[in-house]
């Protein structure tokens, strides 16, 4: 009599193989994510400074002079949102913004969003404000746009 054996279930080369497609689907998903959040949090911190120079223009007297202003400054006349208050710890980095008078230049003003933890972040918007700021910077986790008024 013949014993015939039937073999159940997977080899141990094809459970590798397996595993070895997830784990590179899982790393390439964790490229894209962060991929993903470094682009909403540079996004965000474009809006962020949009929105300065908006309340920028509306907060500056007619003398051209910006002397005074800053975020709360900027808050309490409706040019910025209110929950911004004074800035702290509300950039997309968790970190404080400011605006304030270029001290070269009364006619300039300076934002500056402090804690920006990626150096890749913060170089890539130096890049997208060079050809439209007067200054613009990015040293020991701080961003710092100088615009003319």
């Amino acid at each position: 009599m013949k014993q015939q054996y039937l073999t159940k279930g997977f080899t141990f080369i094809e459970v590798l193989a397996v595993l070895s497609i997830i784990a590179i689907a899982t790393l390439g998903t964790l490229v894209l994510r962060d991929w993903a959040v470094s682009n909403a949090r540079v996004s965000e911190a474009k809006s962020m400074i949009t929105t300065l120079q908006s309340g920028a223009q509306m907060w500056r007297p007619n003398t051209g002079i910006y002397t005074g202003i800053s975020i709360t400054e900027l808050t309490t006349i409706g040019a910025v949102p209110e929950t911004w208050g004074d800035g702290v710890e509300k950039n997309p980095w968790g970190g404080d913004v400011s605006v304030a008078p270029d001290v070269g230049d009364l006619t300039r003003y300076t934002v500056t969003l402090s804690g920006v933890s990626s150096s890749t972040e913060g170089e890539r918007l130096v890049r997208e404000y060079s050809n439209t700021a007067v200054v613009a910077s990015y040293t020991s986790e701080s961003l710092t746009i100088t615009f003319q008024g």
